[in-house]
């Protein structure tokens, strides 16, 4: 297994990990292109990351138009209703099916958008738990690896066991994605930790407040705004978390 060609060149261009085992839903295609080194120039063959815009269309009313990875879109559309309030958890949402480039969902009674109120677990995570879940993207991001285009989001329990491992070009629809999967899959998400590999903004944290899920790390960067609104809502805030390090921006008691 080789590394990928985007972080760390090597020679061979045609063995840009071919001989790794592939997910059959992986979303790039190999395009040509011309690298210019100095005064020498080859052309190479190199993977990209497809980006195709879904609607997301709830009891017949289009919520949503989302620019992402054309797979796990019923994951996408269950994360997405949840972590932006138009449904309060996955037992509100009767079926999801997916017709082209449409996603179609069917709610359990009256539609009302919620707001997130402060979150109030008790849950307690190790800083081993959260490095080894993010050790795990290193492993599970095939598409990154070969494109180095997707973000990366994963929804782990307190134990730091992985519930859902979701990639896709846009950051709050890797989020997305993760937190779907993991409600698909029947995780609490109010004893879980989100982890991201993208900027915590005020978009993502709000996204994993309206999800309930207490804990929010990234390997990146947090923006003022996200920090405030984590604090307002009671959320632990980590961000820059590579082992050893761990930076807690809000609610360090959950972090032992």
């Amino acid at each position: 297994m080789k590394d990928s060609w985007h972080a760390d060149r090597i020679e061979e261009a045609e063995e840009f990990w071919r001989d790794e085992q592939l997910d059959p839903a992986a979303t790039f295609q190999t395009v040509k292109c011309i690298e210019i080194s100095n005064s020498a120039r080859r052309s190479l063959e190199v993977d990209v990351a497809v980006e195709e815009e879904v609607a997301l269309i709830l009891d017949g009313v289009k919520v949503a138009e989302l620019f992402c990875l054309p797979s796990q879109l019923e994951e996408l559309a269950v994360g997405h209703l949840v972590c932006e309030g138009h449904l309060g958890g996955i037992e509100d949402l009767v079926s999801a099916r997916v017709d082209g480039k449409n996603i179609f969902c069917e709610g359990r009674g009256e539609v009302i958008m919620r707001e997130a109120r402060p979150t109030a677990s008790d849950l307690k995570v190790s800083p081993e738990a959260i490095f080894r879940a993010l050790d795990e993207i290193n492993v599970s991001a095939i598409i990154w690896r070969r494109t180095g285009g997707p973000h990366s989001a994963l929804v782990v329990d307190e134990d730091g066991a992985i519930r859902s491992f979701c990639e896709d070009v846009s950051r709050s629809s890797a989020v997305d994605k993760a937190v779907g999967s993991a409600l698909m899959a029947g995780a609490d998400l109010s004893r879980s930790v989100l982890i991201t590999t993208g900027r915590l903004s005020s978009v993502i944290v709000s996204k994993a407040a309206m999800a309930k899920v207490p804990v929010l790390v990234s390997r990146a960067a947090p923006l003022k705004a996200g920090i405030d609104l984590a604090d307002r809502r009671g959320m632990t805030l980590a961000a820059f978390a590579r082992r050893p390090n761990l930076y807690v921006y809000a609610g360090e008691e959950r972090i032992l």
